[in-house]
């Protein structure tokens, strides 16, 4: 019996052989007129974020929750200093689903991809689903794009829901021995454009524990508003980052 629960064990652990997890904290000016990202008095805000990867055979699971403190509130709502969003992305592998190895010269794998996002802000809701895949991308570390049909729900005035597509791209690279590293994600969807990077240096690395420090930049553009009459909505700011992973 000791010998069959080893060997599912072993299967299962085999089936998600890799997993990282990250504590950060980020400070930065929100001054820009986004609802979204930027704060009522333009001042500072922090975020602590915790994060998650894990990926195997048969696909992968990335989560994160960020909780946001600003003492002057949201831009729009001044009334709420601290806030939680939190997205959960599962993939399937489709040459695990098929048992056909489906990668090539350019393309590792491809996925059926999932996403559900929250944001207690106006009770936010959105429900993604779609395809992805994983690129050989000459100079990156890794590089996945995933398309998604999006169905979003929050509360406004009244109850409020919007249907579009997302194309989302995530990359990430390291130059060398250097000890610096470049990583970041683009949300694009026909209302909005969102994107954040960061470059980040290693204080220390060591036994898969790692300290970096840097910056993150973020930006966001909405293209158009069908919730106001509010035009070019910009979020634009530079954040310091220090960064746990382990």
């Amino acid at each position: 019996m000791k010998k069959i629960l080893s060997a599912v064990l072993a299967a299962n652990l085999s089936l998600f052989a890799f997993s990282s997890t990250s504590l950060s904290v980020l400070k930065g000016e929100f001054d820009g007129n986004s609802g979204i990202y930027d704060t009522a008095d333009g001042g500072d805000k922090t975020t602590l974020t915790f994060e998650t990867l894990t990926k195997g055979k048969m696909g992968d699971v990335f989560f994160f929750t960020d909780y946001t403190y600003a003492s002057g509130g949201k831009k729009f709502d001044s009334n709420n200093t601290s806030w939680l969003y939190s997205e959960l992305s599962p993939r399937l592998s489709l040459s695990y689903l098929s048992g056909v190895d489906l990668s090539n010269s350019f393309v590792k794998d491809y996925f059926l991809a999932g996403q559900y996002n929250y944001g207690s802000e106006s009770d936010f809701k959105a429900s993604l689903i779609g395809v992805g895949t994983d690129l050989k991308v000459p100079g990156f570390d890794y590089f996945s794009a995933n398309l998604y049909y999006r169905h979003v729900s929050l509360t406004l005035a009244d109850q409020y829901t919007r249907d579009t597509y997302q194309f989302s791209p995530v990359y990430g690279t390291h130059f060398g021995n250097s000890g610096i590293s470049f990583k970041g994600w683009m949300d694009v969807t026909e209302y909005n454009y969102s994107t954040q990077n960061q470059l980040l240096y290693d204080l220390f690395k060591i036994e898969g524990k790692a300290v970096q420090v840097g910056i993150e930049h973020l930006y966001y553009y909405e293209f158009k508003n069908d919730t106001s009459s509010d035009s070019d909505v910009i979020s634009n700011t530079v954040q310091a980052m220090a960064k746990f992973t382990w």
